[in-house]
């Protein structure tokens, strides 16, 4: 990835106009940094966006870069003014690249690749830079004009950042040692900035330190903040699932602590590097979210989720993967989870979309493959077969992993998981169940080929039933066996899909055992073998 601090050698090399992504906050320090290069270069540096009559020059006073009206007025067209004039210098131009998903209009295309190749015999030295917070250069244009970005800062950049705000945190928070990185708050601080840009981070932690006066206040300030941003660049945090582990999914929860050790440092020496990406699959409600959920739980990460079909959805879909990717790959260490992956490649073989869903996958192909952060996708799907078999590949290091119905043993445990929950008197970790081997057994026929969110849902059903009938907390065997009879089972209402789902299930690795509990269902013949008289004899006789 080139960045704005290769752009003195791409200008040595005669490239006249570059592309530059960054962040609306670090507008400032950009352009302390251009004006910076024009010294450099003795050559005069202007901005321009659409909002401005005129060319601003820039001029630094002191430490800082400010905006001085000129009397260059670009009219309606700047490039084509520009291409006029004999002035040389840079140009910082705004709002030059359409936004909009169906590209480039083509008048500006040509504008561009004309300035391109006039360049070539102008001897005026006039470089151009064009700004936007994300860029998609048609096809013609990607040979001639490089990309730059103004990346987000790593975690040793944000720590530099903290601690050159240190005398103002000290004056509200005696205490805090912002020298040491070594200290948990510090850590912590720093840990809530990660993804954030390095102007915007100075500016919620200015706001933070002039309204609050504890550590703790001061990282829920900047995790409000980082959160809100996060929502409106379509990524939501999702918090902690409700129970403490999902019942039956042994083997995964195996395969997961695996990975807490694949994620030390001790692994390194060893060549070994965790997996990029996770992909749970089967049939609706059998847990798949819920997996992601305790996954990330039991990994210690923030789980932020995405939602391809609002990526699709948008006004620049190539521009809100890219930012959800870039700040992903700068929160220090996330999961990124794709919920419902599946629905939003509809129709992609035959690029109804207009070739938007295959372009994105493209893009986060290439990323998955890529990309070097601690973050770990995870997606569910429900019919794998919707997506690129390109993009299934990518999820092979970390696993395709099949989440089946439950079987009785576990469906005995995730009834047990909403029992604790709602009647915690009858059904606390290790008391004693009230109910017999017999009942449970009974129990757990009526409730065969129910997902863990049907179960789910009984008990809820149970607990407010007995709320409003003034005994809460209190459940009977015949009030779950009642619940049965009010709901028809998704895997009855839709049995072809659902076995369509389950007889593919051997080209993914299950996330259970077989069952092996008390309640596991004995091998039954079709027929029961009865020998022959004669073949008895012979038996006696031997």
């Amino acid at each position: 990835m080139k960045t704005v601090k290769d752009w003195p050698k791409l200008i040595t090399q005669g490239t006249p106009i570059v592309g530059l992504e960054y962040y609306s906050a670090d507008r400032q320090s950009l352009l302390s940094l251009f004006c910076q290069y024009a010294d450099d270069r003795s050559i005069p540096a202007y901005y321009w966006n659409s909002g401005f009559s005129t060319l601003q020059a820039l001029k630094k006073v002191g430490d800082n870069c400010i905006l001085s009206p000129t009397e260059l007025a670009a009219g309606c067209d700047v490039l084509q003014f520009l291409l006029e004039s004999d002035r040389p210098g840079i140009f910082l131009l705004e709002d030059i690249l359409d936004s909009n998903s169906n590209g480039f209009a083509e008048r500006r295309t040509s504008e561009l690749a004309n300035a391109f190749f006039q360049f070539e015999w102008r001897s005026i030295e006039q470089y151009w830079v064009l700004l936007s917070d994300c860029i998609q250069l048609p096809s013609k244009l990607q040979p001639l004009i490089p990309i730059l970005k103004c990346p987000l800062p790593d975690g040793f950049e944000v720590a530099d950042i903290v601690e050159k705000l240190q005398d103002k945190l000290r004056d509200r928070i005696p205490d805090l040692n912002c020298n040491n990185s070594a200290e948990p708050d510090f850590k912590r601080l720093v840990r809530a900035c990660q993804g954030l840009p390095a102007a915007e981070i100075k500016l919620v932690l200015a706001r933070a330190i002039s309204m609050t006066d504890s550590i703790e206040s001061i990282v829920d300030f900047v995790l409000e903040h980082k959160i809100s941003q996060l929502k409106n660049q379509g990524l939501e945090f999702i918090a902690s699932p409700d129970v403490p582990y999902a019942g039956g999914l042994d083997k995964l929860d195996a395969y997961l602590n695996d990975l807490i050790k694949l994620n030390q440092p001790e692994a390194r020496k060893y060549n070994l590097t965790p997996p990029k990406g996770m992909l749970f699959w089967g049939p609706p409600g059998t847990g798949k979210s819920l997996s992601a959920k305790l996954a990330a739980k039991k990994l210690g990460r923030a789980l932020l989720a995405m939602s391809w079909g609002n990526i699709l959805g948008s006004s620049s879909p190539d521009r809100a993967l890219s930012k959800i990717l870039d700040t992903a790959d700068h929160l220090g260490g996330c999961v990124l989870f794709a919920d419902d992956f599946d629905k939003g490649f509809s129709g992609w073989e035959s690029n109804a979309d207009g070739g938007v869903a295959r372009r994105l996958s493209q893009k986060l192909l290439t990323w998955m493959v890529e990309h070097e952060s601690d973050v770990l996708m995870l997606a569910t799907v429900n019919r794998l077969s919707l997506l690129p078999a390109e993009l299934i590949r990518r999820f092979d290091d970390g696993g395709i992993w099949f989440v089946d119905l439950p079987h009785n043993g576990a469906r005995y445990e995730i009834f047990n998981l909403h029992l604790a929950k709602y009647f915690p008197k009858q059904f606390s970790p290790g008391k004693e169940s009230p109910w017999s081997h017999r009942q449970w057994y009974s129990l757990l026929n009526d409730y065969a080929g129910a997902t863990p969110a049907e179960i789910g849902n009984a008990v809820k059903r149970c607990a407010e039933r007995a709320y409003c009938e003034s005994k809460p907390g209190e459940i009977a065997l015949a009030d779950l066996r009642y619940q049965r009879t009010q709901f028809v089972l998704s895997s009855e209402r839709s049995s072809e899909d659902i076995q369509a789902i389950r007889n593919q299930a051997s080209y993914a690795r299950p996330t259970a055992s077989s069952d092996t509990s008390r309640f596991a269902a004995g091998e039954q013949e079709l027929f029961e073998y009865k020998p022959h008289i004669c073949d008895s004899i012979e038996d006696d006789a031997a």
